[in-house]
């Protein structure tokens, strides 16, 4: 299955790990709900959807096969009340127990949990500058994106932990605009951003949060939060 695809940058403020920044464009004005799940490296709600491309892994049958309802509903991994309103801070892990970390929850995209080493894979380069992409439904508010990477010894044969995540992600942006997506992805929109990747080696797994920004009176501007898990292997 070829995930190459025609990559399109978008303004982003980044910040990350030896981060680099990329141009700033105004912040979009109009609110819009906006679902989505990380492109590249494909997201196993991307890889093995129905919607889109075909569940041709055993991975992504068997996480057909267990799920209460159609995954291919790529865009839709989502915690309604991520955002706790009274404190102005993110709930990702209480929401998100150890080993539901892939479906956020979700007995819908339960299939996405199995801890399998054969999900849909992409090959990255250890330390270098790579573009990353992750794939809308629409237009919307500004959102802050981040992207964790599994710690040294990350093992995919057994559930994902919180704990199994770098403490830092290794990308932390804003978005403020989107483009048209090219012919043949997932989603109509799509962000696209340059980060310097982590040093890894082997197997590992990135772990996409997406939710909104602080307003300036404090609190957000959206309580959702969307959740993707990318299987990579770092070279």
């Amino acid at each position: 299955m070829s995930l190459r695809r025609t990559r399109r940058t978008t303004a982003l403020t980044v910040t990350a790990l030896g981060g680099l920044p990329l141009l700033l464009t105004a912040l979009t004005a109009t609110p819009a709900a906006a679902h989505g799940a990380t492109g590249n490296p494909v997201s196993r709600s991307a890889a093995c959807g129905k919607e889109g491309w075909s569940p041709s892994s055993a991975a992504c049958k068997a996480a057909l096969a267990v799920s209460t309802g159609q995954i291919g509903d790529w865009m839709s991994i989502v915690q309604g009340q991520a955002i706790d309103q009274a404190t102005a801070s993110p709930s990702h892990r209480r929401l998100i127990p150890d080993g539901k970390l892939c479906s956020a929850n979700n007995a819908q995209f339960a299939g996405l949990d199995l801890p399998r080493t054969d999900f849909p894979s992409t090959t990255l380069p250890s330390g270098q500058e790579y573009a990353l992409q992750y794939d809308i439904s629409t237009l919307h508010n500004p959102y802050r994106m981040e992207m964790y990477v599994t710690k040294d010894g990350y093992d995919a044969s057994k559930p994902l932990k919180w704990s199994d995540l770098e403490d830092t992600p290794f990308l932390s942006a804003d978005n403020t605009a989107a483009t048209a997506a090219p012919a043949g992805f997932l989603g109509t929109k799509e962000f696209t951003f340059k980060v310097q990747l982590p040093q890894k080696q082997g197997k590992h797994l990135v772990y996409t949060i997406w939710h909104g920004l602080k307003k300036p009176d404090g609190s957000f501007q959206s309580q959702e939060a969307f959740y993707s898990c990318s299987d990579v292997t770092f070279r």
